[in-house]
């Protein structure tokens, strides 16, 4: 399981809820809040919603039946048709779509969906994805070349450049998914740059920064250009900086046309948004339009936890990427600096999802049973936590995880009375009965092997950092955590159906501080604690369990590297009409979609005269 950085998508960033620190006191959902998904093809799983709802005073008509396959993995397809359409409508027919903040799936309700299978018109695209990759490639090679020959010294080797991509080697491994062909015209234009700077001749001088723009553009288009000029200080210097600023807008509101094409895919709107990418970011913008097409038309990690999915059940198929992982907006160190808004778009809303399921459906009942105890007489025990004495690292590294687990075990001891046992060395507990009385767990991994040490308190909450340990909960042959953890008992666990690369995984000190502070329920705890959606991650307990509720152990002061004040709990955040919002976003794309011709006609209207007229590069 390596760590993954997650890529900025154009789709996502549409969204914005504000997470403001305050130390203000703060609700949790209610109970009518709540949305009960069982499945009617099994009789085991209404059995167990109307368990939870009757043990939490849940509304019976706040319980949905659907009808879908009992195997634990589904086709999109089978989730679109069979889960969110007929969700969707019982909300809205039963008045309670602008309610409903959290969805608990139960016992029968299939766990994973399956990544699709290209279209044929798909297929297509696919192609002419990968055709417009190579030719953009093909591009810059001649680009370098170009580039060694600006302002070079007299004998300088300016021998064509051909492909230094090892044999064998992906062309596209680079750090951060950058194409390296791009990176190394990044360097030589540099170089180029360093060397016009030398040059006295201004005949000269003049010729080459025309060659060098030239290239800038191709390479980088108007954006490039932006970046790198600034208005000459002559009598018009107001008129060119306003055209710089127009400029700018323009680059805006491409960025906004290219995802409002890509998010309505047709012939034309393809045509389109790679007309606009190679007009305004070049080579570059080619380039990542093909690499983000090549992923979404294979639905590269386009499969997911049913229940990571579910988060976006208001959202449409276009309004996001499938193809990967979505930042979470519910997060806690979500912000109007991290999210980007791309348009004014309304906001549609993000559900919080968990799962009431067990290998039997009685286990899975005795989830929430177990949390009413557990808050009516307190969570005892103790609490174990596993590091491995790694070397604190860089953020979300294996050594920052490592780091926040012994945190976690100091915030244990300095503002609770549960006694820590920490084992801070590459061994684990891993001996029969070697951690009994558990509280509280998080820590490593035998991978997908389950080490039976552990003895679950009523209420006890616990989590293994690994891959894939909740493939199955119901093979009774899986060797994971999550299976064989609930098996024994657990109250509340997670874990992943699929690699989900480490910083997937809540940091301990930070899911378990906020339920330690008595504030949030679990489902709250989890969604500001986790950083994607549309993931392969999955909370197994009852959503509102809070076994410290009224009796806090950790303040604002204590919870996260001693900052004052808690986030604010999802349940006090707006929660917007979704039958509005969709329609609203619906509206405004056709709106844009509209506007994209006259726009295109504005751009190449500019690039027609001089772009350089009334602009210098910067130095």
């Amino acid at each position: 399981m390596e760590k993954y950085i997650g890529r900025t998508t154009l789709g996502i960033l549409s969204i914005v809820l504000l997470l403001v620190l305050a130390p203000i006191a703060s609700s949790e959902p209610a109970a009518d809040q709540i949305a009960i998904l069982a499945n009617s093809n099994t009789q085991d799983s209404p059995v167990v919603a109307k368990h939870y709802a009757s043990r939490r005073g849940v509304p019976d008509t706040n319980i949905i039946q659907v009808a879908l396959p009992t195997q634990e993995t589904i086709s999109r397809k089978e989730y679109e048709k069979g889960l969110v359409q007929p969700v969707r409508r019982a909300l809205e027919e039963r008045r309670l779509a602008g309610k409903v903040r959290v969805l608990m799936t139960t016992y029968g309700i299939p766990l994973r969906i399956s990544a699709p299978q290209p279209t044929d018109i798909e297929e297509r695209w696919l192609k002419d994805a990968l055709d417009r990759q190579t030719r953009a490639r093909q591009i810059l090679e001649t680009v370098e070349d170009r580039l060694t020959r600006i302002a070079s010294p007299e004998g300088q080797d300016t021998t064509p450049r051909t492909d230094s991509t090892p044999k064998g080697k992906n062309p596209d491994a680079s750090a951060g998914g950058v194409d390296p062909r791009l990176e190394r015209v990044a360097v030589e234009i540099r170089k180029a740059w360093e060397r016009l700077s030398l040059v006295r001749d201004r005949g000269k001088a003049e010729e080459w920064t025309k060659e060098f723009l030239r290239i800038t553009v191709l390479v980088g288009g108007t954006a490039a250009l932006v970046k790198g000029l600034r208005p000459l200080p002559t009598t018009d210097s107001e008129r060119s900086q306003a055209g710089l600023e127009k400029l700018r807008k323009q680059v805006a509101s491409a960025q906004i046309m290219i995802r409002v094409l890509s998010e309505a895919p047709s012939e034309t709107n393809r045509q389109t948004a790679y007309r606009l990418a190679e007009q305004v970011f070049g080579m570059q913008g080619v380039l990542t339009l093909a690499k983000e097409e090549l992923e979404t038309f294979s639905y590269k990690d386009g499969d997911a936890s049913l229940d990571s999915e579910l988060s976006l059940l208001w959202w449409d198929p276009g309004d996001y990427r499938i193809a990967e992982r979505l930042p979470n907006p519910v997060y806690y160190g979500t912000s109007s600096a991290a999210v980007k808004l791309a348009t004014p778009q309304p906001i549609l809303p993000i559900l919080m999802v968990s799962r009431l399921d067990a290998p039997t459906p009685q286990l899975a009942m005795q989830m929430v049973d177990q949390a009413l105890l557990a808050e009516q007489t307190g969570l005892s025990g103790r609490a174990y936590i596993d590091a491995r004495g790694m070397q604190a690292g860089p953020p979300y590294s294996y050594g920052f995880y490592d780091q926040n687990l012994r945190d976690l075990a100091g915030l244990l001891r300095r503002m609770t009375s549960y006694e820590v046992v920490l084992d801070d060395t590459e061994r684990r507990f891993s001996r029969p009965g070697e951690a009994p009385e558990v509280a509280m767990y998080v820590g490593w991994y035998r991978l997908r092997s389950y080490e039976d040490a552990f003895t679950f308190n009523p209420g006890a909450i616990g989590y293994h950092m690994a891959s894939g340990e909740a493939v199955s909960i119901h093979d009774p042959d899986e060797p994971g955590w999550c299976k064989n953890a609930l098996e024994r008992g657990i109250t509340v666990t997670l874990g992943s159906t699929g690699e989900p690369l480490l910083d997937a995984f809540p940091l301990p000190g930070e899911f378990v501080g906020l339920l330690l502070s008595g504030r949030y329920a679990l489902v709250e705890a989890y969604y500001l604690s986790t950083r994607y959606l549309s993931w392969r991650m999955v909370l197994f307990g009852d959503p509102l369990y809070n076994p410290w509720r009224g009796r806090g152990l950790v303040g604002g002061q204590a919870w996260k590297d001693g900052k004052a004040g808690l986030p604010t709990a999802p349940a006090d955040l707006p929660l917007n009409d979704p039958i509005q919002a969709r329609q609203q976003v619906k509206q405004l794309r056709e709106t844009t979609l509209a506007q994209i011709d006259r726009f295109m006609e504005q751009l190449e209207d500019r690039s027609a005269r001089d772009p350089a007229s009334s602009l210098k590069q910067k130095p």
